[in-house]
């Protein structure tokens, strides 16, 4: 029986952290997705408003600047770069040494922030693309800030709170230009993004859980306990079978009361002993004898039967 209860309680913890850990790690890789997709829709934005410098020239910016920015990117990293404007000449340090690439880039979001500034709506168009590619298709809002002045997609500056919101990202040489995206996925997806080795174990360990779990109600009070067809009254000191009142010795519905509260699994004789006569030198006569006296009410009742178990003890049997 105790062992029993303790594979019980090991399989419900064990049911409980393979659930935490598949939702956990569900969600992780959907916040994941999130972050690569909107990464992608902020160079896909970047490309996009890009042309712009192909196409016109910046008027307050010097034209070898512009000629840099477009021009091939060298294999080489950078610590500092030095922008050149019709006001002079501002130097912008890199905390760490970065790729020339990055370092245009930063200078082009830059430019295009003065010329071509970000459109929250149009990285929100672009952002629920990469999304739906990905199927994480679910509410979403954007944040540009400029010059510490905040746009909101749609002009919406609500954020659910149950919404996952990305890093806020850096675009420009200066610091001035951020962006941050807000995903409102519900349980549905972390559903769908489960690890499909947790679906296994999940089946697998309930499957074990309904195996070893009793499938019988055990009684809830020992006043007065019953299963079909049996009552057990201690209060009235009688058990009642199929609706017939049945007269027993205080003792025998006690011990009555204990084989049926075993719900089926053995009552050792040493539990009774324990409980009846703990130190008396004769009790395994007396089991016995009230054993006998159990079996001889319940003879009108064959449905019923005091099972024993040679060498442990007895449990009641309700026949099907």
């Amino acid at each position: 029986m105790e062992n029993r209860n303790f594979i019980k309680f090991v399989g419900v913890v064990l049911l409980l952290c393979i659930v935490t850990t598949a939702f956990y790690g569900s969600q992780k890789r959907i916040e994941s997705a999130i972050d690569d997709a909107f990464k992608q829709a902020i160079e896909q934005d970047y490309q996009h408003r890009k042309s712009y410098l192909t196409r016109n020239s910046a008027s307050s910016l010097n034209y070898r600047v512009k000629d840099y920015a477009l021009s091939p990117s060298a294999d080489r990293k950078i610590g500092s770069y030095s922008l050149r404007s019709h006001s002079g000449i501002t130097t912008y340090q890199f905390k760490d040494s970065i790729s020339e690439e990055t370092a245009k880039r930063l200078l082009n979001q830059h430019l295009l922030g003065r010329s071509q500034p970000l459109i929250p709506n149009q990285l929100k168009s672009f952002f629920q693309k990469q999304l739906k590619e990905k199927k994480l298709d679910s509410p979403i809002g954007i944040l540009y800030i400029c010059d510490d002045i905040r746009h909101w997609s749609e002009g919406d500056s609500i954020v659910p709170k149950s919404a996952y919101s990305t890093p806020r990202r850096t675009l420009d040489i200066t610091g001035n230009q951020k962006v941050q995206a807000w995903v409102d996925y519900g349980w549905g997806t972390v559903f769908q993004n489960l690890d499909p080795l947790a679906y296994i174990l999940l089946i697998l360990l309930i499957d074990v859980l309904m195996y070893i779990w009793p499938t019988r109600k055990r009684p809830t009070e020992a006043k007065n306990t019953s299963v079909p067809d049996i009552c057990i009254d201690m209060e009235k000191q009688e058990i009642i079978i199929n609706g017939i009142s049945c007269p027993i010795a205080k003792l025998d519905l006690t011990l009555l009361q204990m084989l049926h509260e075993k719900n089926g699994e053995c009552l050792t004789r040493e539990e009774i002993k324990e409980t009846f006569w703990p130190t008396d030198e004769n009790a395994s006569e007396k089991i016995d004898t009230h054993i006998s006296d159990i079996r001889r009410i319940l003879k009108n009742f064959p449905q019923y039967q005091v099972v024993t178990i040679r060498g442990k003890g007895y449990y009641l049997q309700r026949a099907l």
